[in-house]
């Protein structure tokens, strides 16, 4: 048994059945049999399948952690790192599965005769359920041998002729067959129906089947809430290719440390030998969109043990697949034929054939037109002034989190922190003559998810076993320290580069950028050491083997100033300094940062004491409606590829868009900057005032500089924005005006430019007839605007239909 396990697993796995656990305030809570298929959308739970080995005693596990579409990142974590440790106990041989919500794997889905989606949480969990009320949902039931069912949204628009829907309206349960789906389907959609009734409704539903009047029954359609032309059957992709697993896509890597610095390598594509697979390392096989795997030799090391799982993970993103692909970990000799499958000697003819691909949800809310007014905006959010529990000069012990366990900090390493890491601080101060505690645990934008969880987990067991449940716990992620965290430190505070699994290449030169306005938040955050990472506005200090330069930009405050002679006691002590001032550098300075580069400076970066400093505020229609809310004390970490963003330096209004975000966001964004600069009561305006768009991964310095520490390998893969412009041959590459972008909403097409398969830019697709002029919209509907979206709204779709522009 391992020694560092939780108690909730201790005893499992001898017997044959199902486990369930839910992760409850990080940590994991068994769950009782008679929920087992009831799934809250806002959790994370841990299953555990015992089973017998065919002909044999043996026992065999599965593990699988399921994430629910809302659950926290926190909990996501914990699910990963408690399914290694429950794997640990288990002596390794279990097969680790990554599930989530609405597209679980079809070993996930046999446990259950109905998979339940609730909402909420944990705290969800104790209300009170009302008889008789239910939520309509829509399932689609799809395929020839290996049918699959799957909920899809609740419209008119989800239904093609070539499958089978399930209706669940509650004590109304239809059946609708398209006229094109197959018996095997009209089956299998019978037996849902049914169940859904005897399990859930106590056999008190009425069942109904559709399958003549399937584009007119009036009480099927008036209880979807919708009515509309149905999709061809063609539409639903054909059943074979459906359960066609993609095998042109392939491939396997090797992931092995054997040169000192863990690797991925791409070893084969197909066909694919058993051959390939070597005991001495850890392999990822990538099927393409149909799932990931991570095959783990017996005689890998264990840092590729580790790594292998967090690797296939980061696949997902590195080759473009969608978060909820399929990801299942399993060990030598243990192998499932739907692993085996792909291999040419590995050919089993009774292996489940396919995946399928998982439809893919909505992420914005029911959209309300209400408009954001821009002016509340010019009042400033006060920053909330934290009740603080001393003076930051109490007692500390730290740790880092090395291999889930946690690792003293020696004392004249105190307030060094790296970037790749997690932390844990236990902080003890006296009130009253009576002990009190605070478990801080940090985590650096570079950990590892299991790094992450292991610091949350560990933080609860050093307050349970240690401290007896009577610390304060507290989260604090890199670069949103709250004030009593800064004040333990003092203004000596590094944030270095690296970490326990982020390898730094080593360079001759090390850059600390400082940054502060006080003795308590002025901090040094390491930096790549180039000159693109200067900013006036600051001080950065250069280690090199040329000696310590100190660069103080002209906007340079003394607290920075100060807190970059302590860094040199704390990292170079024994190196001479030497003291430059902004535009008095020698040339020996731009040699160790590798040559003279464009960097963030500017009228207001050149300002020691700035009368209006930078505000960020976060655009975004999540909720349903599009709402634009201020963000006080802000990092690169605050922004979110999601949503579009906006920065107002004074001299200059940025719009930020993220890669994520959508058309409405885009749009709503650029209005509300051009409506913000109007109404602005220090008499701003677009004569005197640039004010321009900026995409994700092309940021210029004069947007950057504004941040602490930008980190350029986040989006632009470590270039600066100089390197950019030339491999783009454009000098305002990702840059425009906010004007020229809002021409693109506000111009009018048409009939035919709108009819093309690829609208112009800055056209919602969802809407075209919207840039129609008023003119040619009556010669294209025979009737005005106005008239048209009275309409209802499958009213409309239908127009649309039948004038070319859905």
């Amino acid at each position: 048994m391992s020694a560092f396990v939780d108690e909730a697993f201790v005893g499992v796995g001898q017997e044959v059945g199902l486990v369930i656990w839910r992760i409850e305030k990080l940590k994991v809570v068994v769950q009782d049999k008679s929920t087992h298929g009831e799934f809250f959308s806002g959790d994370s739970y841990i299953v555990l399948n015992t089973k017998k080995a065919p002909r044999s005693s043996k026992l065999e596990w599965d593990v699988h952690f399921w994430l629910g579409s809302s659950t926290s990142q926190d909990e996501k974590g914990v699910a990963a790192y408690k399914t290694v440790e429950l794997d640990d106990y288990l002596g390794g041989a279990p097969v680790q599965h990554r599930e989530v919500q609405e597209h679980e794997s079809k070993l996930f889905q046999s446990y259950f005769k109905c998979i339940k989606y609730l909402e909420g949480g944990v705290d969800s969990g104790f209300k009170k359920v009302e008889r008789d009320k239910y939520e309509t949902r829509l399932l689609h039931v799809k395929g020839k041998r290996n049918i699959r069912v799957k909920q899809v949204k609740c419209h008119y628009t989800s239904l093609n002729q070539g499958d089978v829907f399930v209706l669940d309206a509650g004590l109304q349960i239809f059946v609708w067959c398209g006229p094109a789906s197959s018996k095997w389907e009209q089956v299998k959609g019978g037996e849902v129906a049914r169940s859904i009734n005897d399990e859930e409704r106590g056999g008190r539903a009425t069942v109904t089947t559709i399958d003549t009047k399937w584009d007119s029954d009036r009480k099927f359609f008036q209880a979807l809430g919708s009515e509309g032309q149905i999709a061809a059957a063609d539409v639903g992709g054909d059943d074979r290719e459906f359960e066609r697993i993609s095998q042109e896509q392939v491939k396997l890597f090797r992931v092995s440390d054997d040169s000192g610095v863990l690797e991925v390598n791409e070893v084969s594509g197909k066909p694919l030998n058993r051959e390939h697979l070597e005991s001495e390392d850890c392999f990822i096989l990538d099927s393409g969109p149909s799932g990931i795997y991570v095959w783990v030799g017996k005689k890998c090391t264990k840092n590729e043990k580790k790594s292998a799982w967090q690797n296939a993970i980061d696949f997902l993103s590195l080759r473009g697949y969608p978060e909820w692909t399929p990801v299942t970990s399993l060990v030598e000799g243990a192998e499932t034929p739907l692993f085996k499958q792909y291999f040419s000697s590995w050919v089993n003819p009774n292996a489940q054939v396919g995946l399928g691909t998982p439809v893919k949800t909505e992420r914005v809310a029911k959209y309300s037109d209400e408009k954001f007014d821009a002016n509340e905006l010019h009042r400033r959010t006060n920053i909330k002034k934290e009740n603080l529990p001393d003076d930051g000069n109490g007692e500390k012990r730290i740790w880092r989190i090395e291999d889930r366990d946690m690792i003293p900090v020696k004392q004249d390493s105190y307030g060094i922190f790296y970037g790749g890491d997690c932390y844990i601080i236990q902080y003890t101060y006296m009130v009253n003559n009576k002990e009190h505690y605070i478990v801080y645990y940090w985590q650096g934008t570079k950990s590892t998810t299991d790094e992450i969880a292991a610091s949350a987990i560990l933080a609860q067991r050093l307050d349970d076993h240690v401290l007896h449940g009577m610390a304060t716990q507290i989260r604090v992620t890199q670069g949103r320290e709250p004030e009593h965290f800064l004040r333990m430190f003092q203004g000596t505070m590094v944030i270095l580069m690296g970490g326990i699994n982020n390898k730094i290449i080593e360079s001759d030169s090390k850059l600390y950028h400082i940054r502060g306005t006080n003795a308590v938040n002025t901090r040094a955050i390491e930096v790549p050491a180039r000159a693109a990472s200067l900013n006036s506005n600051d001080v950065f200090v250069v280690d090199s083997s040329e000696g310590v330069f100190f660069w103080i930009g002209k906007g340079a405050s003394d607290e920075e100033k100060r807190v970059a002679r302590n860094l040199q006691e704390i990292l170079c002590p024994d190196k001479p300094a030497t003291e430059i001032y902004e535009g008095t550098e020698p040339t020996q300075f731009w040699a160790v940062l590798g040559g003279q580069e464009p960097y963030a400076t500017g009228k207001r970066l050149e300002v020691e004491e700035n009368d209006m400093p930078s505000r960020l505020f976060q655009c975004s229609n999540a909720s349903g409606r599009f709402l634009v809310e201020e963000i006080v004390d802000f990092s690169q970490e605050d922004l979110v590829e999601d949503d579009v963003m906006l920065l107002d330096t004074f001299d200059e209004i940025f719009v930020w868009v993220g890669k994520g975000a959508n058309e409405i966001e885009k749009k709503e964004s650029l209005t509300t900057a051009m409506e913000y600069l109007k109404t602005d009561p220090a008499g701003r305006s677009v004569d005197t005032t640039l004010i321009m768009q900026v995409k994700q991964g092309f940021e210029p310095p004069n947007f950057t500089g504004h941040f602490h520490a930008w980190d350029p390998e986040r989006w632009s893969h470590g270039k600066s924005y100089e390197e950019i412009k030339k491999e783009h041959a454009d000098e305002n590459v990702g840059v425009t005006s906010v004007q020229e972008e809002l021409s693109y909403y506000n111009k009018t097409y048409s009939y035919e430019e709108l009819r093309q398969k690829l609208p112009p830019k800055g056209v919602d697709a969802t809407c075209k007839e919207k840039y129609l002029s008023d003119e040619e919209f009556e010669k294209v509907f025979n009737m005005t605007k106005s008239e048209f979206y009275k309409k209802p709204k499958w009213k409309q779709i239908q127009m649309r239909k039948k004038t070319g522009l859905f």
